[in-house]
């Protein structure tokens, strides 16, 4: 019974994913008549009225060895997801544990897990909800109602705040605000407000946001293929390598 859900929950997951992702898909599409093509995840732009200015960000190497280490922090916690709220506030980030969170969050346009920095009437509220106090700015956070929660859901999270936290282009506080709130919709009034800079920072952060969930889903499919071979070794059937 406990393999039937654990299959159903990566099953449930993956489905919820690929449909985020075809929106990204879409809205990129969008996006070309706007903005050049080609790969800028890993490039910071600084933009004049005349001319912009292309800044390596990190190189494949590093790219490379964040990947796997993230990927080995993932897999210590995957059976015992609270050690991922250990390691968050071992990091210095805020873990909150309420009551109806989902419902407290929804007033700001926010769902459980992992929120970015912030400011003005909503920082506020978050205060005054999660520290008894009055601030117009917060650090990001964690924010849920019960640490018991889906492994790769949570890992998805994991791996956005880990890549916040390594300030990596496409995570900065303002491109992740205009991220979540222009593109909701993706509206094409909305997008022709943007400066060309903005348009270039929310593209690395769709692109940003689709890595995330490329990388839980190969997660999700190599811990069931691994628990599949376990399986089979246990049966003593030929696992094919």
């Amino acid at each position: 019974m406990k393999k039937f859900f654990v299959n159903l929950s990566i099953k449930i997951f993956n489905y919820i994913y690929y449909l985020q992702n075809k929106k990204h898909e879409k809205r990129m599409e969008k996006l070309k008549s706007h903005v050049l093509s080609g790969s800028i995840c890993d490039e910071k732009y600084h933009t004049t009225s005349s001319a912009t200015l292309t800044i390596k960000n990190n190189s494949k190497e590093e790219k490379r060895a964040n990947r796997q280490k993230i990927e080995n922090i993932i897999n210590k916690c995957l059976d015992k997801p609270e050690k991922f709220f250990e390691y968050i506030q071992g990091a210095k980030t805020p873990v909150y544990k309420i009551k109806k969170a989902k419902e407290i969050l929804a007033l700001i346009n926010e769902q459980e897990g992992f929120i970015y920095p912030k400011k003005g009437l909503c920082a506020l509220y978050l205060n005054l909800i999660l520290n008894k106090k009055i601030s117009f700015k917060t650090p990001e956070m964690f924010v849920l109602s019960s640490f018991c929660v889906n492994p790769y859901a949570i890992s998805y999270q994991f791996y956005n705040w880990y890549c916040y936290k390594l300030g990596l282009k496409g995570y900065e506080d303002d491109t992740q605000e205009k991220f979540k709130n222009v593109f909701e919709y993706c509206e094409k009034d909305k997008i022709d407000t943007l400066s060309y800079s903005e348009i270039l920072g929310l593209k690395s952060a769709i692109r940003r946001d689709i890595e995330a969930i490329e990388f839980v889903q190969k997660l999700a499919k190599n811990k069931y293929m691994a628990r599949k071979n376990l399986e089979k070794i246990k049966q003593k059937k030929i696992v094919r390598i």
